[in-house]
């Protein structure tokens, strides 16, 4: 069954050099993270494809999947990243963001899930 784990900020990837007195905006990214314990690794590929043709009508510029099992806890985790331009002036806060694509995200996956 589908469990959302965690919303967050991803700031791993973000470089910050010296401008000098220019200001500089940075991409801006947001990862949500779900697991599934009645997801096996078989179907990963399946439902890795269908994620990725899916529109999922947000105002995000990118949007990638990331699938894996996760041998410890045996549970397949299921990342959402988001990702924003560097000269999109309107990014959407945290809350906005879990408030739009959780839904959407969660309707489709339990709609198109490979297992039954």
């Amino acid at each position: 069954m589908l469990q959302f784990e965690e919303i967050k900020e991803d700031t791993e990837d973000v470089k910050i050099e010296d401008t000098g007195d220019k200001e500089t905006s940075l991409p801006k990214s947001f990862i949500l993270v779900y697991t599934d314990d009645e997801l096996t690794e078989g179907y990963i590929p399946e439902l890795w494809g269908k994620l990725n043709e899916h529109d999922f009508d947000g105002d995000a510029e990118n949007i990638d999947f990331v699938i894996y099992f996760d041998n410890l806890n045996k549970t397949c985790r299921i990342i959402m990243a988001l990702y924003y331009s560097e000269e999109d002036l309107n990014v959407p806060g945290i809350n906005e963001i879990a408030g739009y694509y959780r839904p959407i995200f969660e309707e489709f996956y339990n709609k198109n899930k490979p297992y039954c």
